[in-house]
C-alpha cells in the first residue's frame, strides 16, 4: 500500500501521517578547476622518480599551476615525465612552458602565462 499511498499524497487526497524524508545522497564531483580570480597558489615540485607524476598531475587537475624541477631525476624518468606532462596538458587543454633546461610551468588554460622569448607552446620544442 506504500506506492498508493504515495499516489494519493501527491495528488493531495492522502493521509497527514508524516513520514520520513528521504535525503539526497551527495555525489562525488571531480575537482573543478579554479577560476583566475581564485588563483592565490603555484605548487613547485621536484620530483626525484616517475612515481612523483601523481601528484603533478592531481594538482594540474585540480587547477593549480605546478612548476615541475626535473634536474635530479634519471634521464629516463625525466623523459616521461616530460612526456607525462605533456600529455596533461593537451588532454585538459592547459600551457606547458620550458623555464630552464630542467625546469617546467604546467598551467590550467584559465592561467595566462606572458614570455616575451618565446610564444610557442610546442612540444618539439619542449623535447629538445
Amino acid at each position: 500500500m506504500g506506492v498508493a499511498n504515495s499516489v494519493m499524497s501527491f495528488f493531495g487526497f492522502g493521509s497527514s501521517e508524516s513520514e520520513t524524508p528521504s535525503t539526497p545522497k551527495p555525489r562525488a564531483s571531480a575537482p573543478r578547476p579554479r577560476r583566475s580570480s581564485d588563483m592565490s597558489e603555484i605548487v613547485t615540485l621536484d620530483p626525484q622518480s616517475y612515481a612523483d607524476a601523481k601528484e603533478v598531475a592531481a594538482n594540474f587537475r585540480a587547477g593549480v599551476p605546478v612548476i615541475v624541477n626535473i634536474g635530479a631525476m634519471s634521464e629516463s624518468d625525466a623523459k616521461r615525465m616530460l612526456d607525462f606532462m605533456i600529455g596533461l596538458k593537451e588532454g585538459l587543454e592547459g600551457h606547458l612552458r620550458r623555464v630552464t633546461p630542467k625546469v617546467f610551468l604546467l598551467s590550467p588554460t584559465n592561467v595566462a602565462v606572458t614570455d616575451a622569448d618565446n610564444d610557442q607552446d610546442d612540444p618539439e620544442d619542449l623535447m629538445a
